[in-house]
């Protein structure tokens, strides 16, 4: 062992266990712990397992930690095996050394790597959801203005990729704003469950060594050291320690998400295409050259990437479904890919809503007269001219358009079966 590290045994057990070449546990992951270790340090002292001494050199130890000062002596890799215990270890002999303390008796008393790290990363996971909260409303308030300034924007609907009917731009913008609404009510509905813990439950959720006092003390302490409001203790310890199921939950909820961003960033790349040769409604303002041999061309650069954070974020996802049904009998044994997926996913995905907002939907140049051309030499029109000529009658007309390469209005105008003003009229639509 190095003469300038801090970490003891364990974690050099560690490192020469799991030579991954692979990132660090995340530091949000690492801190949450510290903050932990920190409220045990003074529930152990108020139910009196620990003199107040040793408390204060703990309690001090991890206020040194989370200003940043020792992120170096926390290496253990992220890709690594036994429930996250290294983790854990790598955290208490740290403490231990600045603090002057046992890393197993005084900093790890009255828990266990199997209540440690669960609740860690439900800490962490909320914090960082909080983040991404953020930026997805970021996304939608930028939707909305985009749903405003482009609702008389009149345009062809398409399904199955073909002429539909009319609709707008706006219209179009503001299903996006509403369908990521909805997905940001399911990402609320996950992280609900995170408020509730299973600090105190070590091993397996049953509490052995930690006392009822402990306990009690413990809540109201990591509250105020989290600065969040409501954390509890799960009414049945056991499921937090067998059960990874509320990651599945969130994770699932903001794959959901990135998926509908994924089919946003889609359309708007369908819409680009082009712009000469292809749909061409819109484009996007030039972030990048777009080839090294084709000079001038522009390619949906933002768009794309959003694409693959979706396949990025939905592998973790999987990666966590599959590490959770591996919980067998009375722990998750697979947590350390667990944190780390779902902590990644956090991340990415709210950085993603922000340059997504930015730097793609901001970035929308619309052209409104291809737009115009598009519905007007289409048979879009024939839906709301059924009610009032008969679909016989409009399906003639759709015939002859399809066949001579005259529009719907040019016929219908030209066989005197509506006026100009008749016509406008019936398309007025939303």
């Amino acid at each position: 062992m190095k003469d300038n590290v801090l970490y003891g045994k364990q974690t050099s057990a560690a490192l020469a266990n799991f030579p991954f070449n692979y990132h660090r546990v995340l530091k949000e992951f690492v801190y949450a712990i510290v903050q932990i270790k920190k409220t045990a340090a003074v529930a152990n002292f108020k139910a009196g397992k620990l003199d107040k001494k040793i408390s204060d050199k703990i309690v001090k130890a991890c206020d040194e930690i989370l200003t940043g000062n020792y992120d170096d002596q926390f290496p253990v890799g992220a890709h690594h095996g036994g429930a996250g215990t290294s983790v854990n270890m790598n955290v208490n002999e740290v403490i231990g050394t600045l603090a002057d303390a046992h890393p197993n008796d005084h900093v790890n008393a009255s828990q266990s790597t199997n209540d440690v790290n669960p609740s860690a990363l439900k800490i962490s996971s909320i914090k960082l959801t909080e983040k991404l909260l953020d930026s997805l409303n970021y996304l939608i308030s930028t939707l909305d203005q985009k749903s405003k300034e482009y609702a008389k924007v009149r345009k062809l609907a398409r399904t199955h990729m073909q002429d539909a009917i009319p609709t707008t731009l706006g219209a179009e913008m503001g299903s996006y704003r509403d369908i990521l609404k909805r997905d940001k009510m399911r990402i609320i509905e996950a992280i609900k469950y995170f408020y509730e813990l299973n600090m105190g439950g070590t091993a397996i959720g049953n509490s052995i060594n930690a006392p009822k006092k402990y306990i009690d003390n413990f809540y109201p302490e990591l509250r105020k050291i989290t600065g969040i409001e409501n954390l509890k203790p799960l009414k049945n310890m056991m499921t937090g320690t067998s059960s990874d199921s509320d990651f599945c939950h969130l994770s699932s909820a903001v794959t959901i998400l990135c998926n509908d961003v994924s089919k946003i960033a889609l359309d708007l790349r369908f819409l680009s295409s082009g712009p000469m040769g292809g749909i061409g409604e819109i484009s996007f303002k030039e972030l990048q050259p777009g080839s090294s041999i084709m000079p001038g061309k522009v390619n949906p650069v933002i768009a794309e990437s959003m694409n693959q954070t979706y396949y990025l974020v939905n592998g973790k996802n999987v990666s966590i479904h599959q590490a959770a049904e591996g919980s067998h009998l009375e722990l998750g044994v697979m947590l350390p890919i667990i944190a780390d997926s779902l902590l990644m996913i956090l991340r990415i995905s709210e950085k993603a809503m922000r340059i997504f907002a930015d730097k793609g939907i901001k970035n929308i140049v619309v052209n409104e007269k291809r737009c115009l051309e598009h519905l007007e030499k289409s048979t879009a029109y024939s839906t709301l001219l059924t009610p009032r000529l008969s679909y016989d009658v409009v399906s003639s007309v759709v015939k002859e358009a399809v066949k001579t390469g005259k529009t719907i209005r040019e016929i219908i105008l030209r066989d005197k079966l509506l006026t100009e003003e008749e016509f406008n009229k019936l398309l007025i639509t939303k």
